[in-house]
């Protein structure tokens, strides 16, 4: 084992590289081994390096397609032997006791890194870039990133790593400014550094460079993402991080070379500047908030299904996650999280449009998973490769889980056995024996678990009340019945719009009707009534996915408030319902039995019926935490 590698991209650098291999392989330090990674060099670069290798055997030559430098650097790193790990670009060089200097101090501090001074040479001058004038150790992450100057010199040259500490941190790959991604996590978890004095690296300017030019729209996204990596890393590891530091350029937009607006972000604010350095207004943004251990849950469809966030937020908080929740700003308003308090939960009131941008564009290659709340959104229910592509390469794409409502399109497209082991259900099918992952969400934070209301029964139903819908009209068919058999002591709390033209008074009367209402009034009404109302038929062909391929959100209210349901006997085991927690009936016309069977129930028999069914929801969230850890875990 060499005491360093030294890894070398190598592209296209014929006129720079006999300097930067001279510098090497006379080092003062000879137990080195000198990894050159050729990227598909196609000048004579390659010739180059085999004359130097028939001189020197340390020479390792590994020619690859052309990659790019984080490709080419991974590839180093792969092949790299020896107890350091060093970094040169070919067209610099370094002293020729550089790595003498730097493998001493190493090895006598027990360092996983050890770092130098680097000099940035113009055509005409040099100054130096970073400058150590003592040989000191740094433990804290606060005095490693200080002393390393960044985020202004993330650098990954001028340093020397302990093999072990970077062996499986690899560059990434297709991006600018790599080094910035990867160096502040290399120095976090290194145990200790230390600065050297009197060694240089030697880095190039190339002349080209120095003239400003137009960059691309790729360059600035790249750039945009290195920086609010950064502001996100020392937020996370709570480090102070400057204004101008923390300000990020966002957008160039030319007319030819001339910039004629820039956009700047700092913190939630976009400043527009005319010509670059004219502010003519300021506009508030919404930015995620991604810290270090954070997992993404997304709701992308702007009208319904929102009532399922809640409970996966809490399963990823139980797991322990930072929780970082993307939901439509109506929803939020609409008192979504109002019974939901952690401290670990970020709130971000993004439209669809902003969300799928943010998606699209961010950095999200630290963050632990992203969870997309309706999969219906992002494809058709068949193709589910759809959905990746509405996420920044960044992400690890296993990362992504997604939770389907309806499983009956992929099952008939013949595509829902390749998914099945990768989605989301409320629960488990029905439907010619398919599986899927069931983590099923009922939390809604700190809800009221109310006892049975003495005076009046109070049926609750969400959704609208069409007195033309069969299984509105079974609904209001049973009021009547109640009301002829001389029942007073009920009423239906319809959360919805009710349509009851031609109703008799005395019938109407009965119901009450509170429209649509926001998150936290319907959670408020669902506290207040006592039975849940479903009114499924089993011979209705649009009832049947709700006991087949589908669910309904009724489902998950009952289960969250613990409000026993009135149920269809054949929709029951499915859903976890019996005779012990909910209340059954065989078939719509003895509807109004069960509506009598809740009324005249007592409060200790209700009482009992809670606890059934909250043995019932305690299993299922146990299994369902289960499964999701599973997934994430990839198990």
């Amino acid at each position: 084992m060499a005491k360093i590698s030294v890894v070398v991209p190598v592209y296209n650098v014929e006129a720079y590289l006999e300097r930067c291999l001279d510098s090497l392989i006379n080092q003062t330090l000879s137990d080195i081994e000198i990894i050159c990674v050729n990227d598909g060099s196609t000048d004579s670069s390659p010739e180059k390096l085999e004359e130097f290798a028939k001189k020197d055997s340390r020479i390792k030559i590994i020619n690859q397609e052309n990659g790019g430098l984080s490709a080419a650097r991974n590839t180093g790193i792969e092949a790299a032997t020896g107890e350091y790990i060093g970094f040169v670009d070919s067209d610099d060089y370094v002293d020729l006791d550089f790595y003498e200097k730097l493998y001493n101090a190493a090895t006598s501090h027990n360092a996983d890194i050890s770092c130098t001074s680097i000099i940035r040479k113009r055509p005409k001058t040099q100054k130096y870039r970073v400058n150590y004038e003592e040989e000191k150790v740094y433990t804290e992450l606060k005095d490693k990133l200080n002393v390393c100057k960044i985020p202004k010199c993330c650098y990954v040259w001028n340093k020397i790593y302990k093999n072990e500490l970077i062996k499986n941190r690899f560059f990434r790959k297709g991006v600018y400014f790599e080094d910035v991604f990867w160096t502040p996590e290399v120095l976090k978890n290194a145990n200790k550094l230390v600065t050297v004095s009197g060694a240089n690296y030697y880095y190039m300017v190339n002349p080209s460079s120095i003239v400003k030019s137009v960059q691309s729209k790729k360059k600035q996204q790249d750039s945009y993402n290195a920086k609010s990596y950064i502001v996100q890393f020392f937020e996370s590891n709570n480090i102070e991080l400057s204004k101008k530091d923390s300000t990020i350029t966002k957008s160039i937009n030319y007319i030819g070379k001339l910039p004629i607006m820039k956009v700047k972000e700092f913190k939630n604010k976009n400043t527009y500047y005319l010509f670059g350095f004219l502010p003519v207004f300021m506009k508030k943004v919404n930015i995620p908030v991604i810290k270090d251990n954070t997992f993404f849950v997304w709701e992308p469809c702007s009208q319904s299904h929102s009532e399922v966030v809640p409970g996966y937020v809490k399963y990823l908080l139980d797991l322990g996650y930072h929780v970082s929740v993307v939901v439509n700003p109506d929803r939020y308003k609409e008192g979504l999280f109002s019974r939901f308090k952690n401290e670990n939960v970020s709130y971000n009131k993004l439209t669809r449009p902003q969300a799928k941008q943010f998606f699209k564009n961010a950095d999200l290659h630290n963050v632990k998973g992203v969870m997309v709340t309706t999969a219906g959104k992002l494809c058709d229910c068949i193709h589910y490769e759809q959905a990746y592509t509405h996420f920044n390469d960044s992400l690890d794409k296993s990362k992504l889980l997604l939770v389907e409502h309806e499983s009956k399109y992929a099952i008939d497209a013949g595509t829902w056995d390749k998914w099945a082991d990768k989605l989301i259900m409320l629960r488990q099918l029905n439907f010619e024996d398919k599986k899927t992952i069931v983590v099923n969400p009922h939390y809604f934070g700190e809800v009221n678990i109310t006892s049975k209301n003495k005076e009046i029964t109070n049926f609750i139903t969400i959704g609208a009340l069409h007195s033309n819908k069969k299984n509105s009209q079974q609904i209001i068919d049973s009021v009547k019945i109640l009301h002829e058999q001389g029942y007073r002591n009920f009423k239906v709390t319809v959360v919805g719009k009710g349509y009851l033209k031609g109703l008799s008074k005395e019938i109407r009367s009965y119901f009450d009707i509170k429209g649509r209402l926001p998150f936290d009034k319907m959670y408020e009404e669902i506290e207040k009534a006592d039975f849940m109302l479903t009114s499924y038929n089993d011979d209705d062909p649009e009832h049947i996915r709700y006991n087949t391929t589908g669910t309904s959100g009724n489902f998950q209210l009952v289960y969250g408030f613990l409000k026993p349901c009135v149920i269809i006997r054949s929709f029951a085991p499915l859903n976890g319902f019996d005779d012990t927690n909910a209340v059954l009936y065989d078939k719509p016309n003895n509807y109004h039995e069960a509506l009598i069977k809740g009324i005249n129930m007592t409060e200790d028999e209700y009482l009992n019926m809670q606890n059934s069914l909250k043995v019932y929801v305690d299993k299922l969230y146990n299994q369902s935490e289960e499964n999701l850890k599973r997934l994430i875990d990839g198990k």
